[in-house]
Order: structure tokens, then sequence, then C-alpha cells
């Protein structure tokens, strides 16, 4: 059993307390970095779980695969955005959002692409112009200022239609089953449910906090320390599948991340709640920037160590005009 096992339910209880029993603005820096770690081991402990019980009901890997982990991954950007959007803290749902997308690609990929030259797969340029698609089509709806429910409908079936044409691809990388028995699979399950909602609802409260305390805008801090946050199991993935010279795995990572944060993130969060957004903002021509580069990325193999400087650099713009 690891470390982080063993302490995940003391700061789980710990959290529960001072989230809902305690002022939060005492300690906003504790809610976001203690819900940052609930809400990701909630989010590790449900994939586990969700893995083994679909494998004992006799579910496809590839079902798994395209499903459970590929949402799973997303867990802490979902949850943070819902939650943030029911409480009608619309910036948050919104900027971390978009910081995700940002943060996965010029932090994320540019790290692995500095450990490793990355080799995009055949599917990696088709896939990241349906990133761009999705991108384009979250603006156009929102060229009224706003997000509204039939427009999270409609980027919620985008996400649907978007997996069922992914289902006559091999899958790549090494997939695992769960080894969990039936019961302890169930228990993983409650327990990671537990961690995401307490946990997402802490690094919210955390985060808004935080931006009050010193008079930062909201949007801001949810879209460099939040998402960030809630970016780290995307960045363990990706570095991981770098380091093992599973190129496929480290951009489709990033790619299929990125195309759920704005349809099934984005898209819940919408239908929670209205969603004001201002296009003229430089997060959102810094967004536009970066999705618009990945193609043209992929497709003339700029993917070593010079590409992974640059987008490093690019974060760091990035997290200027934040501020």
């Amino acid at each position: 059993m690891k470390i982080s096992d063993i302490i995940f339910i003391p700061l789980l209880l710990l959290l529960l307390f001072f989230t809902y029993f305690v002022p939060s603005f005492y300690l906003p820096a504790f809610l976001l970095s203690a819900g940052c770690f609930v809400l990701i081991k909630g989010s590790d402990f449900f994939v586990e779980s969700a893995v083994s019980i679909s494998s004992r009901l006799g579910v496809s890997e590839h079902t798994i695969g395209l499903t459970v982990v590929a949402f799973g991954t997303s867990l802490p950007e979902f949850a943070i955005s819902s939650i943030a959007s029911y409480q009608h803290y619309t910036d948050t749902a919104w900027g971390n959002v978009i910081g995700s997308n940002v943060t996965n690609i010029l932090l994320i990929l540019g790290i692995a692409m500095i450990i490793i030259t990355i080799k995009p797969s055949k599917f990696a340029i088709k896939d990241s112009l349906s990133m761009v698609a999705i991108s384009f089509i979250v603006l156009l709806l929102a060229l009224d200022d706003a997000l509204q429910f039939y427009d999270g409908i409609l980027l919620i079936s985008l996400y649907i239609l978007f997996v069922y044409l992914l289902k006559g691809r091999g899958m790549e990388g090494e997939r695992k089953k769960g080894s969990a028995s039936l019961p302890v699979a169930i228990v993983m399950l409650i327990l990671g449910i537990a961690g995401i909602a307490i946990g997402a609802d802490a690094v919210v409260k955390g985060a808004v906090n935080i931006a009050e305390l010193f008079g930062v805008k909201e949007i801001s801090i949810a879209a460099s320390i939040v998402a960030f946050g809630t970016s780290l199991p995307e960045l363990s993935t990706t570095v991981t599948a770098a380091i093992k010279k599973h190129h496929g795995i480290a951009v489709g990572n990033v790619i299929g991340s990125n195309v759920m944060n704005l349809g099934i993130v984005l898209g819940f969060a919408t239908v929670l709640h209205k969603i004001p957004i201002s296009l003229a903002s430089p997060t959102i021509l810094f967004f536009v920037m970066v999705t618009l580069i990945m193609p043209f990325i992929l497709k003339m193999k700029w993917v070593g160590k010079k590409t992974g400087v640059a987008f490093l650099c690019l974060y760091a713009i990035f997290l200027f005009l934040l501020y």
C-alpha cells in the first residue's frame, strides 16, 4: 500500500471538517492544496475500481479505455467546473477548462518533448483537428457573450460523436485490467466518489478565497493554480508515457483530455448554469493560438527539445498575462 493511500482517508475526513464546519477563508491555501490531493487520489480510486467492476461484468477493454479511463483522467476538471458552475462561480468553471487545455499543450506536452522527441501516431493530426474544430464551435456558441443550456447539450453531443467515430480504431498502448475483488472495488468506488466531491468543493472554495484575499481575478486563479492542479493526472500519464517511449499515449492523452474538457466538462457545467464569456480577453486569444498551432506542430513533426522549450516559454507568457 502506498503512503498516499494511507493518508487519503484521514486527509479526506480533515478536509470534510474544514470545508463544511470551519469558515474557509481561514485556511484557503490548505483547502486548495489538500483539496487537489484528495481530488486526484479520489479520481485514481474511482478509475481503478471502475475498471475492476467493468472487467468483472464482462465489459470490453476497448469500451473501458474510451469511457471509464478517459473520463477518469478528466475527473478533476469535471468535478471542479461542475461544482463551480452549480455554485455560480462561472469564471472558475470556464477558467479551469481554458487553463487546463493550455496547460496540457504547453506545459505537459512541452515537458514530454524535452524528455524525448515525440513521434506522433497516424491518428494524432486528425485528432488534433477535431480538437481545433470543437474549440472553434465553443467560440462560435459564445459569440453572444455566454454559453447557454442548449449550447452545453450540443457540446456533450459532439463529444459522444467524437467517441463514436473512434470505435473502429485499435487502441494504442498497454491497457490494464482491474485486479481488485468486487467488494474492495465497490468500497474504492465509494471512497473515490467522496474524494472527488469533497476535494473539488474544497478546491473551488480555496481558489475563490485566495482570489478575494489577494484581490486577484477569479478566472486568473482558475486558469493557473486550479488548472495546474487538475492537470496533474495528465502530467503524470504523459510524462510517464514519454519516458517509456509510448509516443501515441503521450500525444493522445493531451488531445483526448482537451476534447473531453471542451465537450463533457464545459458542456455539463453549461447545462448546470449559464456561463458568461468575454471573447476579447487575452486568455481566450492565447487559447485560440495554442489550439491552432497544435496540428501544425504535429504535421511538421516539430516535436523535439527545441519545441518543448518554446512551449514552456509560451506557458510562462500565459501565466504573465493572467496576472
